[in-house]
């Protein structure tokens, strides 16, 4: 199943008793507001950092010895002198003196950006989705029930891309264990003897 902007969407308006729409730009007092609740879903889920979103660049200086950071970055970390970095206004800033970092230094920084929804894997996609229902249902309607129905689909689709991010970063100690234990057989395997 493929999980798209509109079916967020509709999923959002079902949560309403509302019929689905064929296309988003379609009028309906309701869509504005599941589109907003997915772009704030959207950036929520990211900004925890996962597999398909966490990654590791070098920042260098522009022309003026500034260190611009793209505008996708929801975060970053960067372990070097000087310390207490972060992004203003799109540039690095170190509140440890109060100014913009400037210099002709390249600095590693472990980033986590934000990705477009389409850009998602699946799994990520559901737990958007499910999270951008939840908070739309908040929302509008309240309704006890619904609210408990969408919480739970929330915690199964969190779940689902928590195996997957597990999955992915080799984070279960008996796989790490596994992984390693492949790799010194394979070694074993290309050394003459």
């Amino acid at each position: 199943m493929l999980i798209t902007e509109l079916t967020v969407v509709n999923a959002c308006l079902a949560s309403m008793g509302e019929e689905p729409i064929n296309s988003l730009a379609e009028v309906n007092a309701f869509v504005n507001s599941a589109r907003f609740a997915l772009e704030q879903a959207t950036a929520n889920e990211q900004s925890e950092g996962w597999w398909f979103n966490k990654e590791c660049l070098d920042i260098s200086p522009d022309i003026n010895g500034l260190y611009i950071v793209p505008t996708d970055v929801i975060d970053l970390d960067i372990n070097s002198s000087p310390g207490w970095l972060s992004v203003r206004n799109g540039r690095l800033y170190t509140s440890d003196g109060g100014k913009f970092v400037t210099g002709t230094q390249v600095y590693k920084a472990n980033v986590i950006r934000l990705l477009a929804f389409d850009n998602l894997p699946f799994h990520a996609k559901r737990l958007v989705k499910a999270a951008a229902v939840q908070l739309f249902q908040q929302s509008y309607d309240g309704d006890a029930v619904k609210i408990r129905e969408a919480q739970q689909e929330y915690a199964f689709a969190r779940l689902l891309c928590k195996s997957q991010h597990i999955r992915a970063v080799g984070a279960n100690f008996g796989q790490s264990q596994r992984r390693s234990e492949i790799l010194t057989g394979a070694q074993r395997l290309r050394t003459p003897r």
